[in-house]
């Protein structure tokens, strides 16, 4: 598989897997592309499948972690990583060798997930996370995995967001995206979660999940799970990939706080984010908070 070089102004490489115009991360195995182009037609769903979706960064693995819980009615974490649940890094006979339920995850387009799954409405989990904090945890992430070869500074790494020239493109895309699929499919069963409502309250949220679920949970056991998945206890007790990454980094639970990203942005780049956001953005409210 060939992969992109995305090159930027300052020559830091950047390598991706481009799949008829979309950028994936390389994970590497021999069918990914061909296992992707045929995802949507021909992917089978089941009834009780669950599919958490979201632009990367934006609580992933930790709603995952929490259904996990939810599902196998206690506060542990399962021996496996979500990635071994993600529809777009993993082959086919996988998906199809996973036990149910199965709690699937994508940061792909609504209209890039199995048509089936969809045919069958099987519930969704969306969650959204401000750009801002996501774009910082992202330049880490990229920074730090071995598969993209990238040594870039965040003076760089922010015209690249902004410009969306990353795996999974633009986030401004993709959350207008997901924003006109809520507003058009009132019927289909989707439920969305802030992340940074699951740092206010994550007991409320974690309740809220659950209900929309079909999932009874005493609220022992919710308050367990909250206190289980909060980020230092992932941190300390959650298995990584760590060969994944380079020696010395945080992995995949860095901070997972909200308004970080004013450590980071200076005046002007924070400056022309809001101009770029409220271009990108116009006439969608999603209530996003950027600091708590």
């Amino acid at each position: 598989m060939p992969l992109t070089d995305l090159t930027d102004s300052d020559g830091n490489h950047f390598k991706v897997l481009e799949v008829d115009g979309y950028y994936l991360p390389n994970f590497g195995y021999d069918s990914q592309e061909s296992d992707f182009q045929k995802r949507v037609e021909h992917w089978q769903a089941r009834d009780d499948d669950i599919m958490i979706c979201n632009y990367p960064k934006s609580g992933t693995h930790w709603i995952w972690e929490i259904v996990q819980m939810l599902y196998r009615q206690q506060a542990e974490f399962v021996n496996v990583t979500k990635d071994d649940w993600m529809i777009e890094c993993i082959t086919k006979e996988k998906f199809d060798g996973l036990t149910s339920p199965r709690i699937l995850n994508s940061h792909l387009y609504h209209s890039m997930l199995p048509q089936d799954f969809l045919s069958r409405k099987c519930k969704i989990i969306y969650t959204i996370r401000n750009p801002k904090d996501v774009a910082v945890s992202f330049y880490h992430h990229h920074r730090n995995i071995l598969m993209y070869e990238y040594t870039g500074s965040w003076n760089s790494y922010i015209e690249r967001f902004l410009k969306g020239e990353i795996d999974y493109k633009s986030w401004f895309d993709y959350v207008r995206d997901w924003c006109k699929v809520l507003e058009e499919n009132k019927d289909y069963p989707i439920h969305v979660i802030n992340y940074e409502d699951m740092h206010t309250n994550n007991i409320k949220e974690i309740k809220r999940l659950a209900e929309f679920l079909c999932i009874k949970c005493e609220d022992q056991l919710i308050g367990e799970i909250g206190t289980k998945c909060q980020i230092e206890n992932m941190k300390r007790e959650k298995i990584q990939n760590n060969e994944d990454w380079r020696d010395n980094t945080a992995g995949m639970y860095r901070e997972g706080k909200v308004g970080g990203w004013k450590n980071v942005f200076t005046v002007t780049q924070n400056e022309l984010f809001d101009e770029v956001y409220d271009k990108k953005m116009a006439g969608v409210d999603m209530n996003l908070r950027f600091n708590l």
